[in-house]
């Protein structure tokens, strides 16, 4: 379990980011208080912010001040947050963080606020969510370019890390959030579906974001736009297995997680039909019983609370849960020797144990 110093690191690096988000002067610009309170929402809440924390790790493991890459921290947060609010509106969710996704809470505001009927405040709800998330895409990249603005880093520098950001890094994350919503809808021979596939889907939906924040970090750190430096692809190797691992114990806690620590509800992935290593493993192992079991309950809508409870035993049962954390461990074990590129430090310390909460986490 990561120690003490980790924890304490991340919980100083959630705080400084939310203060300056929520303290920049775009927060001035957020009109009308629908759109202010729906761009806020997920921002006020509590959250690890991980990705933020990976980009001044990178930094300071590069020799750099992670204080002149907060922006930037700020930045991919923002971009993170806008990913979240679109993949909720698209997966149907209620909670994140514990609380109302933001179409949800704006269908509420819609009846309330402006009376609206059911039907339409639903439609107010997810419209008011994708503006929303529009509105922290265009800030990230704000963000982004204060590092330039006020904190000094070289402008090519950060023209460089927008650039990446917003063509390979988007791109590559919308072909993930496609592929998962495809797996997910396809009533094609499961067997046609491979680990290869799923894995694919986890790095570009996960994978690629933690890459671009040590990328980001790096490149602010040694003030370089070189995005072929060998310590900067070191760590970018890094937190992408990372980041497959950080997905593939995602899914394990989307079966077996304690909602409460989660936040958002467990078993939300059996019923949307999620093709997961956890399910494929289950399936190769099942008896033809199990397997149509499985098959008839996953993404079925109108399966019973009894059946998602019986699907989620032979998850366990069939070793799906086991092998997918087995396969967790294989990606940090991957991901590690990358670090033996940067020279020792607290940064690096502090790497090698986010690396260990990515499989060791609960929530």
């Amino acid at each position: 379990m990561p120690n003490q110093e980790f924890i304490r690191y991340l919980e100083n690096t959630s705080k400084k980011v939310s203060d300056y988000i929520l303290n920049c002067d775009v927060v001035d610009y957020l009109k009308p208080e629908h759109i202010k309170e729906s761009v806020l929402a997920y921002l006020r809440r509590p959250s690890k912010r991980l990705r933020p924390a990976i980009l001044l790790l990178s930094c300071g493991s590069v020799g750099g001040d992670e204080e002149q890459a907060l922006c930037a921290a700020a930045g991919v947060e923002l971009f993170h947050t806008w990913t979240l609010v679109h993949d909720d509106v698209i997966d149907n969710d209620d909670l994140r963080r514990g609380q109302a996704t933001v179409h949800r809470l704006m269908t509420q505001r819609g009846k309330t606020d402006m009376n609206l009927s059911e039907s339409k405040a639903i439609e107010y709800g997810r419209d008011i969510a994708i503006l929303a998330g529009d509105v922290q895409h265009g800030w990230s990249t704000a963000m982004f370019f204060d590092c330039a603005l006020k904190h000094n880093v070289a402008a090519n520098v950060v023209l460089t890390i927008v650039r990446h950001l917003q063509t390979y890094i988007l791109n590559m994350l919308l072909y993930g959030e496609v592929l998962d919503v495809q797996l997910s809808l396809q009533n094609r021979d499961i067997a046609s579906i491979t680990e290869d596939d799923v894995i694919q889907m986890l790095w570009l939906k996960t994978g690629v974001l933690y890459e671009f924040s040590s990328i980001a970090g790096a490149m602010i750190g040694k003030n370089t736009d070189d995005l072929n430096d060998v310590q900067i692809k070191g760590l970018k190797e890094f937190t992408g297995n990372c980041g497959i691992a950080f997905q593939l114990q995602d899914d394990i806690l989307g079966v077996i997680g304690d909602e409460k620590l989660l936040g958002k509800p467990v078993g939300s992935d059996i019923r949307e039909g999620k093709k997961t290593t956890i399910l494929l493993h289950a399936l190769q192992n099942a008896s033809s019983a199990q397997r149509q079991k499985l098959l008839t309950t996953i993404g079925n809508q109108k399966a019973t609370t009894d059946d998602f409870e019986e699907v989620k035993q032979l998850l366990i049962e069939l070793g799906g849960i086991r092998y997918t954390s087995h396969l967790a461990e294989t990606y940090i074990h991957k991901a590690l020797p990358n670090l033996d590129l940067l020279p020792d430090s607290r940064y690096k310390m502090l790497l090698k144990e986010w690396a260990e909460f990515m499989i060791d986490r609960r929530f």
